[in-house]
């Protein structure tokens, strides 16, 4: 007996059979997902420029370029150091002076952007203003003329209050340094030591124990310069790089030194001067090359400052300023006509003030 299958039945074998084909083909491959790179951080600069017809006005720069001034004084920004309050209110000028022109100083206050004479102790010469973790402004002084100096038993002192403080016995210029703090309207004295100057190490001032208290100062290092490593002359590094960049731009002695930044090695030039100092050519490694930072346009004999903040890059001249983001190697903003040119400082929590020892205070 034949049996006639329905229209609906054949429909669902075609059906059945078709599935059963597509089920066999391979799926279509995966697209791989596209690389992201995060946007730039919102960045705050500090930076002086020079003030028209004289002067120097000292500036703060946001990720949008706008800017603020926050004080201009009758000095050259040559001359300037910085300092700020830790709770990012109040800043420290020094016009560090020299030959005729005594140091003078001014403190800033950011909000009402005014800058106020501040004025300096009496005895010796200035070196540095700063802040210590409470917000409190001390100075640190040095000393080399006017000091009481005598002998007994064959050992050299200096006589200070009555004090006596041995003289230092090694290489340099031997005198005093003195740390005062400023209160109310009135400069108190609270630590006098011995100590050398004119020295290939930076002792000095830094001899102070307030020194070492202090979280910023006028002529502090800055936290946000990245450690250099030196590839001694002759290694295979520095062969390498000589091979790769046979014209730096200038004749200047010294050593290539390698940076880590946000996007691998950054290569530069430190020239062996009586300070050394960061020179091009700058150089960073990509893959098995050597790429120049993006669009630097700075002069080959150019002394450099590199400053580095997460994957944040600033480039700083005597005069001009190349920001990047060091991950994708890419300039984000260049400043022409600025001195000085660094990261706003982070604000810190101000801590409770510590009553100074009584010993230290002379």
């Amino acid at each position: 007996m034949l049996r006639r299958f329905g229209p609906a039945l054949l429909l669902g074998s075609v059906l059945s059979v078709g599935a059963c084909k597509k089920s066999e083909d391979p799926a279509p491959p995966t697209p791989a997902p596209t690389p992201t790179v995060e946007p730039a951080p919102p960045f705050a600069l500090s930076l002086l420029r020079d003030a028209s017809p004289s002067g120097c006005t000292w500036m703060r720069q946001d990720t949008s370029g706008i800017r603020k001034a926050l004080a201009t004084v009758d000095a050259p920004c040559a001359r300037l150091g910085l300092a700020w309050s830790p709770d990012g209110k109040h800043g420290a000028l020094v016009d560090r002076g020299g030959g005729e022109h005594k140091p003078r100083a001014w403190r800033v206050d950011f909000e009402a952007a005014r800058g106020d004479p501040l004025t300096l102790p009496e005895a010796g010469h200035t070196d540095a203003l700063g802040f210590d973790a409470q917000g409190q402004v001390y100075a640190l002084v040095s000393q080399l003329e006017g000091l009481t100096r005598k002998t007994e038993r064959g050992e050299e002192f200096f006589v200070s209050d009555g004090r006596k403080l041995p003289v230092p016995d090694t290489e340099g210029s031997p005198g005093l340094a003195h740390a005062y703090r400023r209160e109310g309207e009135a400069w108190r004295r609270i630590e006098t030591v011995a100590t050398v100057y004119e020295t290939d190490d930076a002792v000095g001032t830094g001899a102070l124990a307030t020194a070492g208290r202090l979280v910023s100062s006028t002529s502090g290092a800055d936290p946000d310069a990245p450690a250099a490593t030196e590839f001694s002359e002759g290694s295979e590094d520095a062969a390498r790089l000589d091979a790769m960049v046979k014209d730096k731009g200038h004749a200047e002695y010294g050593a290539w030194v390698s940076l880590e930044t946000h996007g691998g090695p950054l290569y530069a030039w430190r020239a062996a001067r009586e300070l050394p100092v960061l020179m091009p050519p700058l150089r960073w490694e990509v893959g098995d090359r050597l790429e120049e930072p993006e669009s630097l346009e700075l002069a080959p004999t150019s002394v450099l400052e590199l400053r580095a903040r997460g994957p944040l890059l600033l480039v700083v001249s005597d005069r001009a300023a190349r920001i990047y983001d060091a991950r994708a190697r890419k300039r984000l903003a260049a400043l022409e006509d600025v001195h000085d040119t660094r990261f706003w400082p982070k604000q810190r929590t101000v801590t409770a003030a510590i009553p100074s020892s009584p010993s230290a205070a002379q």
